[in-house]
Parts: C-alpha cells; structure tokens; sequence
C-alpha cells in the first residue's frame, strides 16, 4: 500500500479501530490500577482536514463526517464524537485527533503512555500536538514493540497501527506480536490491518491465527478499488467487550449505509475458555 495518514485520516477505518481502541481504554479505566499504552506507529497525532485536496473528494467524507453530522444513540458512538468534537470548538470539523489524542484524552493521571514515530517529521508533529506530555519515542516501531515490553504496570494496552507500505511490515507484525505478547501475558494488543487485496489479508490472518488468544474484527463494505475494509487483530479480549460491541454495530450500519453501501461487521472472537486465561511466556528448557 502507498498510505499517507494524512490522506485518510477519519476515513471509515479510522473508525472502526478508534471506536474499538475507546471501548478498550474505557475496560481498562473500570479499574483504578494504572494502565499503560503503548502506540507503535504513532503518526503526527493531529491532521488538517480542511487543508486536504478535495477532489477527489477526502475520505473523512465517507468516514467519520457521517458520526459529526449525526446524533449518535450509543454512548460509545457518542462518546467517540465528543472527543473529537474537543478538537473543534467552531463546531465546524475541520480537525481529526489520531490515536495518540485519544488515549491521552481517555488517560487518568497516574497512567502512563509511550508515542513510537520513526518518521522525524511525523515526530516533530506528534510532539507539538501533544504538548509537554513525555512518552514520545524516535524509533522503529515494532523494535520498540519489544523494547518497551513489559511495563512496570501491570495492565495496559498496546497499539499497532503501521501503514503497510513496506512488503516487510506484515513479516514483522507475523514476527514480534506473538513475542510482546509473550513478554506482557497480561496486556492487550490491538493491530491493525487493511483490506485491499482479499488474498493478501486472508494470508495475513492465517498466520497470525497461530498467536494464542486472537480475535479478529473485520468491518467490510463492498469490494472495490483501494480500501475496502478494516480489519483488527485482537489478543487478549477484556470480558464484555464482544457483547459491547455487537451492540453498537446495527447503528453503525445503518449510519454508513448511504455512503459506503451495504458493510458487514465480522468478527470471529476466541473461546471464552482463551480469553478468561491471558498468554504466558514460553518455559524455557528443563535442566
């Protein structure tokens, strides 16, 4: 893929993964121990999208500016929209948060976060948005996947988010998740991954179906040239959120039925008997 987040920012994949990403930072908050979040491919934190060329037409349009131009039923929905909404006081949207914004929005003071950008111009960007908050990392992302791991605390959430321009990318998701995981048993990891080519992310899904725990969440709308879908690869399910999110799912149809077309949400959740036990690390050799 040639991906540019500043292209697509609020596109429909965005939200797909950024509504997840809240109902999973709000599981963790239900529980006053810090949690930790790490994002591996953090991006400029903030995007312009009144700057952005409009023809073709942005794909905000066909994204997130359905969620502002409505009056969301569920709180979850509704929470979503007003989080961006604290980015654009004018009531115009004009801006979009990534990920970054959001966990730090969603943050309580004695949680802890950690930004990984490797590109500096992106960096440099992530850090103006941010402000003074610490945590932002210049490095590869998916060495600091395992760098970073595991936390002091005990709990948290990690995000993997890289746009896939690179052949290597998906070699080395196949190749350091199932190790994060195994280094932080207890934390939840959340990667993304497109639908472009149905072959391409069904190989995709077959390898990293071999990681204990996994869950995968497609949003799919009708096929055609570019991106077509959203997918998430999920380990570690907290309880209750396949439940939370089948909830929200018929209004998200229906919502996105006029522009996208008809979309399917597909998920294929582990056993309840794998997500009630988190990963742990391999033993090493008896002596």
């Amino acid at each position: 893929m040639n991906y540019d987040h500043r292209f697509h920012a609020g596109n429909f994949a965005d939200v797909h993964k950024h509504v997840v990403l809240i109902a999973l930072l709000e599981r963790l908050s239900e529980k006053p121990a810090p949690w930790f979040y790490l994002d591996t491919h953090a991006g400029a934190g903030l995007y312009e999208l009144d700057r952005l060329p409009q023809d073709p037409p942005p794909e905000f349009r066909r994204g997130f500016e359905i969620l502002w131009q409505a009056t969301p039923i569920d709180p979850l929905l509704a929470r979503y929209r007003a989080l961006v909404a604290s980015d654009n006081p004018s009531g115009c949207l004009t801006r979009y948060p990534g990920s970054p914004l959001l966990a730090r929005r969603l943050s309580r003071p004695h949680d802890r976060l950690a930004f990984v950008e490797v590109v500096p111009q992106r960096q440099a960007e992530l850090k103006r948005h941010l402000g003074r908050r610490p945590g932002v990392h210049h490095r590869d992302g998916f060495e600091a996947l395992l760098a970073l791991t595991p936390p002091t605390e005990r709990r948290g959430l990690v995000f993997i988010d890289p746009p896939y321009e690179q052949v290597s990318e998906a070699d080395r998701l196949v190749e350091t998740l199932p190790r994060a995981c195994a280094r932080f048993p207890q934390g939840v990891f959340l990667a993304w991954y497109p639908w472009a080519d149905a072959n391409w992310t069904n190989g995709l899904k077959r390898r990293l179906s071999r990681i204990p725990r996994i869950s995968f969440l497609d949003w799919l709308s009708p096929p055609r040239d570019g991106l077509w879908g959203s997918g998430l690869a999920l380990v570690n399910v907290p309880h209750g959120l396949p439940e939370r999110l089948d909830r929200l799912q018929p209004e998200l149809r229906s919502l996105f039925r006029d522009r996208l077309g008809t979309t399917e949400w597909r998920t294929t959740w582990a056993t309840e008997g794998d997500r009630d036990t988190p990963a742990r690390a391999p033993r090493g050799p008896k002596r």
